[in-house]
């Protein structure tokens, strides 16, 4: 899910990742919008503009996180501030200033995507209970 309430760097986001073949991809213009997605739908990644009317990324960051715990968060803001809580840094995977290089959000894809299948690839392994070990 792409979170930002420019509504053209939302689209170039989406965008991006449908050349790069993901295709299950939405965007929110608000923190609001983000918030009633993420209580109804799964998302292994989450992109957060940190400025937004109402809601700003920071005041929903930990909401995210606690809600979707497995999710990747990446922040893409134009304004980074100096001084982020330890709190909402913690709820945060990766910190990019816009504009993003498209090579970088590239890489964050490919990243999130490798990590996704990782995880599944975890739960595709499991012990067979009837194969317990006698001792």
């Amino acid at each position: 899910m792409i979170v930002d309430d420019e509504l053209v760097v939302g689209d170039f986001f989406c965008q991006l990742a449908k050349i790069r073949g993901y295709t299950d991809i939405e965007t929110v213009g608000s923190g609001q919008e983000a918030i009633s997605r993420v209580m109804n739908n799964r998302y292994d990644l989450i992109t957060l503009d940190i400025r937004m009317p109402g809601l700003s990324g920071l005041e929903i960051i930990a909401m995210l996180r606690n809600m979707s715990p497995h999710a990747i968060i990446a922040i893409i803001s134009g304004f980074i501030p100096d001084r982020i809580s330890s709190e909402v840094a913690e709820c945060a995977d990766i910190m990019l200033p816009k504009p993003v290089d498209i090579d970088t959000f590239n890489t964050l894809l490919d990243c999130a995507q490798q990590i996704c299948d990782a995880i599944s690839s975890l739960r595709g392994v499991g012990i067979d209970p009837s194969a317990r070990m006698s001792g």
